[in-house]
């Protein structure tokens, strides 16, 4: 994996009493999590603190890019986010040789060509 970041993009709300985090998906941007209220002296262990207790668990991290990402952003065929690896549907067809599909098929049945997952090269788009 990618030089995975520590957390989530966040905001930080200061309240009367403490610091509420909000964590947001670094692909989308949506919210999707706000903490309860966290004071500690050390800002980095508030923040760790917020998202270790809270905040990790509604995200996932791309093992490619190293972002995290929330559910509908993330390819956990491949656990990555949907920009490195998009989520594809299998073809109807084979692209190469035009023999029809299966629909549980990642390799064509009569070339071996590779259906899903694009952007190989060559080499990697056969099945040996």
């Amino acid at each position: 994996m990618n030089g995975t970041k520590k957390t989530a993009d966040y905001k930080i709300i200061s309240m009367p009493n403490g610091n509420v985090y909000q964590f947001f998906c670094d692909l989308s941007g949506a919210l999707c999590v706000e903490t309860a209220t966290y004071k500690e002296a050390d800002p980095e262990k508030e923040l760790m603190l917020a998202w270790e207790n809270e905040g990790k668990e509604h995200f996932n991290p791309c093992h490619k890019c190293g972002i995290w990402v929330s559910d509908v952003m993330y390819n956990p065929d491949v656990l990555s986010c949907v920009r490195c690896t998009p989520i594809e549907d299998i073809p109807e067809y084979c692209p190469k040789c035009g023999t029809k599909t299966e629909d549980s098929e990642t390799f064509c049945r009569k070339c071996g060509v590779r259906l899903m997952y694009g952007g190989e090269s060559d080499e990697d788009n056969r099945k040996d």
